[in-house]
């Protein structure tokens, strides 16, 4: 016989070299613990761009600096996936680490699959992401310059006061903003500018003229047009996908999107901040089914989707949360000799626990359905010997798909 007992088990972000805020924290307990010194809660607030310290969103993540308060002039490397490398004018290249300070004449430079999230004083941020290379000119809290030498740079820039700047320099053309967040890239002699939020004034180099592309506007700039924006097109973006499936599992990591009119493909982006300020991957896939990477940790993951047109212009993101179980579900004993079971539940979610001496299951001794539970604490076990389970879940709370995580039991024989 097998009694068991079950309850909601709430699942958490995979550990990070940073703070997730929980319920209840504050920046003088957060400065704290992580600096050993509580009066620094104003550093983690500017550096993070906490506009209310008093109103912590949990699930927020929080990063910091080396342990040392940020030089006049300095930026800081916030995150980084891959590897990637620090250049300075007659020095070595040096490896791109996290909390690492770069200034104005760094170069930063990623290699393919990496991402290098920088956190600039004035309170942007900047993703870097693979094959790329961009140069700071500028770095200061009322002026902020960079320069795209190749590749591509995303940046989530704030709201610009009088006196303050923020520009990006491609080979030809300089992207002025007052408050948005945008994307820009060099490809194939061209530059290509994609606005998400707030807007954009793009000009050339040696041209006074210029066009301003506004949120869900894109364009594609010839560098042989002499610099000058204002003969390119002004292209509206492409509305943001809709997804059709949000179930995702380690032996099928997959998620269906609807068609999106004129989408030529989709370029997604996998992080573990709502932001997608620390992107851990990407990709591209010529349709609707998205084949995400198999090896993700278990944990919570945020999921960006952009369909691409015939001129290569990204549109508005599509963002998803998602849930990667682990392959193989947790077995915990217990001192009275019951075993909790665990796995990771999601929310409108129903499961079904099954448990059975035949690792065909074909004789169950347990089939709890219905459950709204990520956890299930079963027996004493009367007999010794092998003991497989497995769950599946429903959102209909009828139908049950293939089991997605499950084990065995092995009781010891009195």
């Amino acid at each position: 016989m097998v009694a068991f007992a079950a309850w909601v088990f709430s699942g958490c972000l995979a550990a990070q070299p940073s703070h997730v805020v929980r319920s209840g924290d504050t920046l003088w307990g957060i400065s704290g613990q992580h600096y050993r010194q509580p009066g620094r809660w104003p550093e983690i607030q500017q550096r993070n761009n906490v506009g209310e310290p008093r109103r912590l969103q949990p699930g927020t993540v929080l990063y910091f600096a080396d342990g040392r308060p940020l030089g006049e002039g300095e930026a800081m490397v916030l995150a980084v996936t891959g590897q990637a490398w620090q250049r300075r004018a007659g020095k070595p290249d040096v490896p791109v680490v996290q909390g690492m300070p770069v200034q104005a004449g760094d170069t930063l430079a990623t290699a393919p699959d990496a991402f290098v999230t920088l956190g600039l004083p004035d309170g942007s941020r900047s993703v870097i992401p693979s094959s790329s290379t961009v140069e700071l000119q500028t770095v200061g809290r009322d002026r902020v310059g960079l320069r795209l030498l190749g590749g591509g740079i995303e940046s989530q820039v704030h709201k610009r006061t009088a006196g303050q700047e923020f520009h990006i320099r491609s080979r030809s053309l300089v992207l002025s903003v007052r408050g948005t967040q945008f994307r820009v890239r060099e490809q194939g002699g061209r530059t290509v500018g994609e606005v998400i939020e707030g807007s954009v004034a793009v000009r050339g180099l040696q041209q006074p003229r210029q066009i301003v592309l506004e949120a869900g506007q894109g364009s594609v700039f010839d560098s042989g047009s002499g610099g000058d924006p204002a003969g390119a097109e002004v292209r509206t973006l492409l509305a943001a996908p809709r997804f059709t499936s949000r179930t995702v599992s380690p032996t099928s990591p997959g998620i269906e999107l609807e068609e999106v009119p004129g989408a030529q493909g989709y370029r997604w982006r996998i992080a573990q901040d709502d932001s997608i300020l620390a992107p851990l991957v990407e990709g591209f896939s010529a349709g609707t089914s998205l084949a995400l990477p198999k090896d993700l940790q278990p944990g919570f993951y945020y999921l960006r989707v952009a369909a691409v047109d015939a001129a290569d212009l990204e549109g508005m993101p599509g963002e998803l949360l998602f849930y990667m179980p682990s392959p193989t579900g947790s077995v915990r004993w217990k001192d009275d000799g019951r075993v909790e079971l665990l796995w990771w539940g999601s929310p409108g979610k129903r499961y079904r626990l099954e448990i059975s001496r035949d690792p065909d299951f074909a004789t169950r001794l347990v089939d709890m359905q219905d459950m709204q539970a990520g956890s299930a604490i079963v027996g004493p076990f009367v007999l010794g010997g092998r003991y497989h389970w497995r769950v599946s879940e429903t959102e209909d709370g009828t139908h049950y798909g293939e089991p997605f995580t499950g084990g065995s039991i092995d009781v010891p024989v009195r």
